[in-house]
């Protein structure tokens, strides 16, 4: 979980520093424009910590609109950010399911193999004439095995 809260904030530190460059290169920017109130003349603190805002609030795509991109150039960068923001949350989602329900999934596959061994004993005993050979009864019981786990 570190890992990912760390990976995370390289990630706005990344788009953030490329937020700012695009500001600083394009003409009638976020940063020029006169509505999001920046301005050339501000220090780069400033200007990073409002970039490191836009960030968190495009990444979550919750977008309040207070400061925004004006050009195209910033158009296509904010929505680029969103498919960023919904692929992060959709991986950490993944992982928080993962922390949660992951054990559910041994008890799970258990069970399953409880149920392939009373099947395969259940299949042995339905033929009167003739038993399972024990080594095809086991490579039966590995292959479901394998597959209840690749399901998985």
């Amino acid at each position: 979980m570190l890992v990912l809260m760390l990976a995370m904030l390289m990630v706005m530190h990344f788009i953030s520093c490329a937020w700012i460059c695009i500001g600083e290169n394009v003409e009638n920017s976020w940063i020029l424009n006169p509505e999001n109130g920046i301005g050339a003349d501000k220090e780069p603190q400033f200007k990073y910590v409002t970039s490191i805002y836009w960030v968190m609030a495009t990444l979550t795509t919750v977008g309040y609109g207070d400061i925004k991109g004006y050009t195209s150039t910033e158009y296509g960068f904010t929505m680029g950010v969103e498919f960023v923001g919904i692929l992060v949350f959709s991986i950490m989602m993944g992982f928080i399911n993962e922390i949660f329900v992951g054990s559910d999934d041994e008890d799970e596959e258990e069970a399953s193999l409880e149920d392939v061994d009373v099947w395969l004993v259940k299949l042995d005993n339905s033929r009167m004439s003739k038993q399972l050979p024990s080594v095809l009864y086991e490579k039966i019981k590995v292959y479901i095995s394998e597959s209840i786990r690749y399901d998985h």
